[in-house]
């Protein structure tokens, strides 16, 4: 609603349907208005002192009623990388949509989408760990791997692969190494309850019974500790899912920053490039990439089936995207616009992680 009042506001809509006395002197400042809106300020000249059933059916229908330009800027932003681009920062910008509004936009329909969705088709459940395969409950004794808490689903995977003939004799001998380290470890179904909690009782004795004889009581109390803190990582997983709704838009926000941040680093040498260029571009292709990844969740909704091969399509029409980005907006030549591509991708690649990392820490410390 906040980004539908904004777009309203800042021209997205044309403000037809508000009824407009002209000739007045402007409300805010006072200038004579001689059309729909002031030419000092900016401001319609509507009064807004009417039926409350008037008003919200003018402000709906000034709020869908989009103006021309977005539909100049769409096919253009999808169809034809760079060159809407190319054409506001040469100055044409009176025909496009602003790109931070056009970004805020996308982002909504995007996020709306995926969470909307998320809900409904449960993505949100494959979030979850299938066992405490966590680092955290421990024998501490030096030199002793940390107790592993693994599911029966799990042990069944390893002893089938341990069982495959077409394995080689150094290959045969690790999964027998894995599957062994695994069976010595904590089932699930000893200390799993029905209501899906752990039972601390049964996870202090079998993480006790796994310490070394010569461990200590504060060893002991360490232990314990990290069984209980994993074990409540555990029985939370849901605040993961949680937190992704809450922080995923925020980080969406920093992520343009930072964008505009390489593109400036790798333009750095190019006198007539400037930092607004830099931020134009990264707004567009970020709202490109909501709008793909918007029409992707829907078909993945649709035909669940396709998810494989919607993820190699998106991945491939953004490196593609990025590339004729480049290429049209900056002039850039082909290698050169394919080694920058790689370094944006690479780039983009590890800020997500980092920024899925802490979520994921906070998260978690948070429990």
């Amino acid at each position: 609603m906040e980004a539908a009042g904004l777009g309203s506001a800042s021209g997205l809509s044309t403000g037809d349907h508000h009824p407009v006395k002209s000739g007045e002197p402007c409300a805010n400042c006072e200038t004579v208005v001689e059309d729909r809106f002031c030419t000092t300020c900016g401001q319609l000249a509507s009064d807004f002192h009417r039926p409350i059933w008037d008003l919200v059916m003018s402000s709906l229908a000034d709020v869908f009623a989009l103006d021309g330009r977005l539909w100049r800027s769409l096919p253009m932003l999808l169809f034809r990388p760079g060159r809407m681009t190319r054409n506001y920062l040469d100055g044409k910008r009176a025909r496009y949509v602003p790109p931070f509004r056009m970004f805020l936009m996308a982002s909504v329909i995007f996020f709306l989408t995926l969470f909307t969705l998320g809900e409904q088709m449960g993505w949100y459940s494959a979030l979850k760990i299938d066992g405490l395969v966590e680092d955290g409950v421990e024998s501490l004794a030096e030199g002793e791997e940390p107790i592993p808490v693994i599911t029966e689903d799990r042990l069944e995977t390893l002893r089938e692969r341990a069982e495959d003939p077409d394995l080689s004799a150094e290959e045969q001998q690790a999964a027998t190494m894995e599957l062994a380290q695994a069976e010595g470890g904590i089932a699930l179904r000893r200390i799993l309850q029905e209501d899906g909690r752990i039972n601390r009782d049964a996870l202090y004795e079998e993480v006790t019974s796994r310490l070394s004889e010569e461990a200590t009581p504060a060893e002991r109390e360490q232990a314990w500790r990290t069984a209980d803190h994993a074990a409540t990582v555990y029985e939370n997983q849901d605040r993961y899912g949680a937190r992704m709704r809450e922080w995923a838009p925020r980080f969406s926000l920093m992520f343009m920053p930072i964008l505009a941040l390489v593109l400036t680093l790798l333009y750095a040498w190019h006198r007539s490039r400037y930092i607004y260029d830099h931020v134009v571009t990264a707004l567009h292709v970020q709202t490109y990439i909501y709008l793909m990844m918007t029409v992707m969740l829907v078909i993945a909704a649709i035909n669940p089936a396709s998810i494989g091969w919607l993820v190699l399509i998106g991945n491939i029409l953004v490196v593609a995207y990025i590339y004729r980005q480049l290429r049209v907006t900056y002039g850039t030549g082909r290698f050169m616009a394919a080694l920058r591509t790689f370094i944006v991708l690479v780039t983009s690649f590890l800020v997500l992680v980092s920024l899925a990392a802490i979520l994921i820490i906070v998260s978690f410390m948070l429990v």
